[in-house]
């Protein structure tokens, strides 16, 4: 038995904001209201605690999620035991949805929560069912979905072409809290060693050049928070 059928669930309010963030997503904006909304009742609502595992990696899979508050990682472990951090999603994203399309029914990572999270859990085959029942629904479907992963490519053509001092000086920029002039501060929500994760370098690495920039006087590091002391200095990275 897959994690997600022993955890607390209660179905999804159709006046409650998620309801409404949900049917904005890509997902889901492209079906008719009444299709929407033979949809919902089957919707359950979950809640993590961080730490807390949502479903293995070789699960079966009978839900994709879209993830109303809190981080949700997606890992997996190499042939080597280490474990290795796909993705960390973050509010307002949906994941495993990939599946709904797959013959296989079975979840290919990890899902575990960071921090406290809250997710709307949406069945597979009532989702299936829909789109395959309105042809022009799933041909709006498809252009949604398209637009979707030319913006992901692009992300994924960013990390591959800048340099690791340059991934990391926009990962700063896209993290900043507040700005003052040429300055700014900027709070690190996730662990070093998943930040590093994402931007696809060693952990060693990512601390190497924290270290660098803080030596070159762009930058101060207190625990999580890091203050920026030229955001001039640090854009030529970007």
């Amino acid at each position: 038995m897959g994690c997600e059928e022993v955890l607390d669930s209660a179905r999804m309010d159709a006046e409650s904001p998620l309801y409404a963030m949900l049917r904005d997503h890509y997902l889901f904006s492209g079906l008719e209201q009444k299709d929407f909304d033979t949809l919902v009742p089957g919707v359950a609502t979950k809640t993590l605690e961080k730490g807390e595992i949502l479903f293995h990696q070789g699960d079966p899979a009978n839900s994709f999620y879209f993830l109303d508050s809190g981080l949700i990682e997606l890992n997996l472990i190499a042939p080597s035991g280490e474990k290795k951090v796909l993705e960390v999603v973050s509010p307002g994203r949906t994941f495993a949805e990939a599946i709904t399309f797959m013959q296989e029914k079975k979840y290919p990572v990890t899902a575990e929560a960071l921090a406290a999270s809250s997710l709307a859990q949406i069945p597979i085959r009532s989702y299936i069912d829909l789109v395959y029942s309105d042809r022009d629904a799933c041909m709006r479907l498809m252009s949604d979905v398209c637009r979707h992963l030319h913006a992901r490519v692009r992300e994924i053509e960013n990390l591959t072409v800048q340099n690791a001092r340059s991934r990391l000086a926009s990962y700063l920029l896209d993290h900043v809290v507040e700005t003052n002039d040429d300055e700014a501060t900027v709070r690190l929500e996730l662990p070093r060693h998943v930040i590093a994760s994402r931007l696809s370098i060693q952990p060693e690495t990512l601390s190497r050049i924290l270290r660098s920039m803080a030596n070159e006087g762009v930058l101060t590091i207190e625990d999580r928070v890091i203050f920026v002391h030229s955001l001039a200095r640090l854009r030529p990275y970007d």
